[in-house]
């Protein structure tokens, strides 16, 4: 039995904003062990991003929490954003060493562990390019290699190809797929996108609308060396996806605001 990277219970999270205290999320207790790949889901605004922030330490001051949270294990944690934040000024291979050189890690070295990956990754040959010569999938893929550059235990993934055309997304979720199993890290993503949510993980929890409480937790049996576009052929694939889309809303939706909740 894996040990339990990171847990909560009874967590409660809670700010203010333009003189009204908002509640983000309620009562979340979770377990996320060692190397796992997990997502949350639910509708816009229900604390998905809020629990990456808690997990990150990026909870702002005046911010009120109940409940616990612990992380055990972990030396380093790597955060890809939904938005794009390569330096525009800056080549591929300056952007990727940017972690080690703020680390004080020496030119020669951050650039030797630089172009392995860019190799391993096939990027090698666009080392000097800048983000603006790169497509969309290409750009994500640097921003996930400078993730992993100084080799975090967990990686959270807050929406990073959202802004990706379908055909691009499947190849990049592709990609997510190959790095989790190459690295042994564990990868927790919040998206909107079921196809996504099934295709990558091993588990699913589905949070409620604000103030966000977990609903239910979907275990994702599906081969571990799958691919994240074949699979969706996968009859197995397409009864989760029933089965998610039937909780979401029975449970979650709610009557007057309809599906427009969860983008598509």
């Amino acid at each position: 039995m894996s040990v339990p990277t990171i847990s909560t219970h009874n967590l409660s999270i809670s700010y203010w904003s333009k003189n009204k205290r908002i509640e983000a999320l309620q009562n979340v207790s979770l377990t996320i062990n060692a190397g796992e790949f997990v997502s949350l889901i639910g509708p816009s605004g229900c604390g998905k991003s809020t629990l990456l922030n808690v997990i990150a330490g990026l909870i702002n001051s005046g911010t009120e929490v109940n409940g616990s949270f612990n992380i055990s294990g972990i030396k380093e944690i790597g955060y890809l954003f939904q938005k794009q934040t390569l330096l525009p000024w800056r080549t591929v291979i300056d952007n990727v060493t940017a972690p080690l050189e703020i680390r004080g890690v020496s030119r020669h070295e951050r650039r030797k562990i630089a172009l392995a990956m860019l190799e391993k990754y096939g990027l090698s040959g666009f080392e000097n390019s800048f983000p603006r010569e790169l497509s969309g999938g290409m750009q994500q893929r640097v921003l996930l290699i400078r993730t992993l550059i100084y080799q975090p235990d967990v990686v959270l993934l807050d929406e990073p190809l959202s802004s990706l055309d379908a055909q691009t997304r499947a190849i990049v979720q592709d990609e997510f797929l190959r790095v989790w199993r190459d690295t042994g890290c564990t990868f927790v993503l919040v998206t909107h996108d079921l196809d996504e949510a099934i295709a990558l993980s091993q588990r699913v929890f589905l949070l409620s609308a604000r103030p966000g409480k977990i609903v239910k937790e979907f275990q994702i049996d599906l081969p571990p060396e799958r691919s994240a576009i074949a699979i969706r052929t996968d009859p197995k694939f397409q009864q989760i996806q029933r089965e998610m889309w039937s909780e979401l809303t029975t449970q979650v939706l709610q009557p007057d605001r309809g599906i427009s909740l969860l983008k598509t």
